[in-house]
């Protein structure tokens, strides 16, 4: 009987250990879509929640969309019923401070609305519009749905976290350097010839270029050529 207690408290005592162990381990080894970003307004909201456990929804929306237009109101009624239990977040594609969870989400249309539970990881993206009741079927879920499941990825998508530079590094690190293409130069327009145009000055005179015609006979010469001889006068004699 004694053997079989001793045996018991030492089988729960590997247990307890072996579960804490297991517990520190993917706590040391958790990993969030947030992972890597830099720092934005828009992070630290997200960030400050997630450390809450308070799930997060991320409608990405522009103002130039009218679908994004008919959907905002929508999603700040639902905002509003849940508010104590998940943070909503908007952000505006165009808006800077957010590209970067743009690109990390992999936003291609909008409005694109993220479901990201409370362990860090990607409930589900919805693409379009969605009704009030839609959505708040979906924030049910994703407040239910606390941790993903452990074959589950993190997000539908690739996460690859960057890796942290220190000041010292950031300075040491050579810069990028991109080279400017120098512009094309322009085809050399070849000018057209124009013919040499005569100005007085090059004009030759004509009547030392032109050939002189040969010297023609007056017209009293040539009457006097065609008329007939007269008749010589008779002498008369003595």
């Amino acid at each position: 009987m004694k053997i079989s207690i001793q045996k018991t408290f030492y089988v729960f005592t590997c247990i307890i250990f072996a579960v804490i162990l297991t517990g520190c381990k993917e706590k040391g080894t958790k990993i969030t879509v947030l992972d890597g970003l830099p720092e934005s307004p828009y992070l630290t909201e997200m960030k400050t929640s997630l450390e809450n456990q308070k799930p997060v929804v991320v409608s990405f929306t522009a103002e130039w969309c009218p679908h994004c237009r008919k959907f905002k109101p929508t999603f700040i009624e639902v905002k509003d019923l849940y508010q104590e239990k998940v943070t909503f977040v908007n952000i505006d594609v165009d808006d800077s401070n957010g590209s970067t969870l743009s690109n990390r989400f992999q936003v291609r249309g909008i409005p694109t609305t993220t479901f990201v539970r409370s362990d860090g990881s990607v409930f589900k993206v919805n693409v379009g519009g969605l009704e009030k009741e839609e959505l708040i079927k979906v924030v049910d879920e994703l407040i239910l749905s606390r941790r993903k499941k452990r074959s589950e990825p993190i997000a539908p998508f690739p996460i690859e976290p960057q890796e942290k530079v220190t000041p010292k590094e950031e300075e040491e690190a050579p810069q990028e350097i991109i080279k400017e293409e120098e512009p094309e130069a322009p085809e050399q327009i070849q000018e057209e010839v124009k013919p040499e145009e005569k100005t007085p000055e090059n004009i030759e005179n004509p009547a030392e270029t032109e050939p002189q015609p040969e010297d023609k006979p007056s017209i009293d010469e040539t009457i006097q050529e065609t008329l007939p001889a007269e008749p010589a006068a008779d002498v008369p004699a003595n």
